[in-house]
């Protein structure tokens, strides 16, 4: 049975069907716009159905399905890749392009490999160190460990200089994952590998800088400056997550 049978058809469906709609199916002879050709959306759940966009409007996604029947979605429910034909079709080109991810639930995060090879590091620490430039320091230790003992390919990093020259506090670290990660994906390590309190759903903005694209993430916690994720250009997904820090108080 196809999901739009067996969750748009049986009123025992109905608790499925509120993990992809925000507002129930109603009939509706002739929309209010023109649609758009028929395509397959995704829920963040995986779960699919077959419509036409029809327009969004006051927070909502309205999606002709083939029986005429209309239904309203939120961006939060729908995958990474609905956002970006969504913002394709509706924004100007010069108009940045910006995707939102909730929380992702435990059944994602286990899904999620490069996620359940990393281990968690709470970056707040690191960013309280003021002399690194000793080898048998803490920052020294974590670039040294960092496939053996944190699962990424390797970390780096660029420090503020003290007035004698010598590295003080973190400016910029690097991350290099094993294998390019999918956004969502990429998204949740940021939040649960680095450990940051960011506000749900967190936002994520493409930019272009130095010839390479990257989704920066929006509002990240004070004592982190920037959190930008470079695009793989091959795979289109994320293959580095850089974060970038506050110079010292003077």
């Amino acid at each position: 049975m196809s999901f739009a049978s067996s969750l748009f058809l049986h009123p025992s469906s109905v608790c499925l069907l509120s993990l992809f709609l925000l507002s129930p199916v109603f009939a509706q002879e002739k929309p209010a716009e023109k649609a758009a050709p028929a395509r397959t959306w995704t829920s963040v759940n995986g779960n699919t159905i077959e419509g036409s966009f029809v327009k969004e409007e006051e927070g909502k996604i309205y999606i002709l399905r083939p029986d005429g029947k209309t239904i309203a979605t939120s961006r939060e429910k729908l995958s990474p890749l609905d956002l970006v034909w969504i913002d394709t079709k509706n924004a100007p080109t010069n108009t940045a392009k910006t995707l939102s991810f909730t929380l992702a639930t435990q059944l994602e995060k286990n899904k999620m490999e490069q996620h359940k090879l990393v281990r968690r590091i709470i970056i707040k620490t690191y960013t309280q160190l003021t002399n690194n430039d000793r080898s048998d320091k803490t920052l020294a230790f974590l670039e040294r460990d960092a496939q053996k003992m944190y699962g990424w390919k390797f970390i780096s990093d660029e420090c503020y200089l003290t007035k004698s020259g010598k590295k003080g506090k973190i400016k910029i670290m690097n991350f290099l994952a094993q294998a390019p990660v999918e956004l969502r994906e990429a998204v949740q390590m940021a939040r649960d590998k680095f450990t940051l309190p960011m506000t749900d759903p967190v936002v994520a903005k493409e930019i272009s800088e130095d010839g390479e694209t990257y989704w920066e993430l929006q509002n990240p916690p004070d004592y982190v400056s920037r959190v930008l994720l470079l695009v793989d250009p091959e795979t289109k997904n994320i293959k580095r997550f850089d974060l970038h820090f506050p110079p010292p108080e003077q």
